[in-house]
């Protein structure tokens, strides 16, 4: 199977954040200090020199935490590029602070097909500054009827398979792309949702959504369909 994340290739940086309030509630870290990295790993925190010929960023004023990952974004590429494409996208993830994002399948043509999905890392190869995922669809052009291959899609560096904002409705067919799952690996992120239940709802179903008179959505609508997948 090929690498899941892809980007531009770059070389590993050599560089000193000085003086910013390093934050990483895992380890316990809350302090201001200097923080070196060599080779693109973090090598040193404390009080730091900065190694000849690394870049040195200063941080005062500022925090420095663990990178993000966004596991939900439309980089809209292929057919939508006039809302996004993957250089923007990624620019906008490296500019707050995330070091990988995971694109949906909501593209036109909808991500579905293994040949796209290798056009389409090529394609991040050359334009992603953050590293890129692909969820491709569960079916084909998401609309529920037909299975993805998706062995081969994980071949081509997949990390799982979603239908994005579309429940796969079907139970029957959910139940074969969770076997189909089993074998050829990756994940499945669901939208957990009975359409026939939301109907046109446009928000919660409660008070203020009848003191609105605006349409609301049960929570019978989600719970239905994870007791289904329990089931």
């Amino acid at each position: 199977m090929r690498p899941p994340l892809v980007s531009i290739p770059s070389p590993p940086a050599d560089l000193l954040v000085h003086g910013a309030r390093v934050l990483d509630p895992r380890e316990g870290i809350d302090t201001v200090a200097d923080v070196l990295v060599r080779g693109g790993k973090i090598a040193e925190i404390g009080d730091v020199r900065a190694p000849t010929g690394a870049e040195v960023i200063d941080g005062t004023g500022r925090t420095l935490t663990p990178a993000f990952i966004d596991p939900h974004v439309h980089l809209r590429t292929p057919g939508q590029e006039h809302k996004e494409d993957l250089q923007t996208g990624t620019r906008a993830a490296a500019a707050g602070g995330f070091c990988t994002v995971i694109a949906m399948p909501n593209t036109e043509p909808v991500l579905d097909d293994a040949a796209l999905l290798r056009a389409l890392r090529e394609q991040a190869e050359r334009e992603a500054r953050v590293p890129v995922g692909f969820l491709p669809a569960i079916t084909r052009g998401l609309d529920g009827e037909t299975l993805t291959e998706m062995a081969e899609l994980r071949d081509e560096g997949a990390l799982g398979f979603t239908d994005d904002g579309r429940p796969v409705v079907s139970a029957a067919m959910l139940r074969r792309a969770l076997r189909y799952q089993l074998l050829c690996g990756g994940v499945l992120a669901l939208h957990e949702e009975d359409p026939a239940l939301s109907a046109a709802g446009s928000m919660h179903e409660g008070d203020i959504s009848a003191r609105l008179g605006v349409g609301g959505i049960p929570s019978l609508a989600e719970a239905m369909r994870m007791a289904g997948l329990t089931a």
